[in-house]
């Protein structure tokens, strides 16, 4: 700022890097789409859900009804002792 010159605005920088840019590279290209219209399907099962109307992430019902929640896991039973490390007297 002290060598005399007036400040520029930033907006003004970015339109010249810009200009010289395109002259240097050219214009960019639109991007591409990732996935093709024509959607494949992992595999028969995909194809049929798809078909059902339902989205990858969620889970069919089957049945229409919950599944019942699992019982909770039991003790195992205590292990019977060996005989092989005790002496008796």
């Amino acid at each position: 700022m002290a060598s005399g010159q007036p400040p520029v605005a930033p907006n003004t920088v970015e339109q010249e890097q810009e200009a010289l840019l395109k002259v240097k590279y050219g214009a960019l290209q639109p991007k591409k789409k990732l996935l093709p219209k024509d959607h494949k399907y992992f595999d028969s099962a995909d194809y049929q859900l798809a078909k059902q109307g339902v989205q990858s992430g969620e889970a069919p019902v089957l049945g229409g009804s919950q599944l019942a929640p699992k019982l909770a896991k039991s003790a195992a039973p205590p292990r019977r002792a060996s005989h092989l490390g005790e002496e008796e007297a």
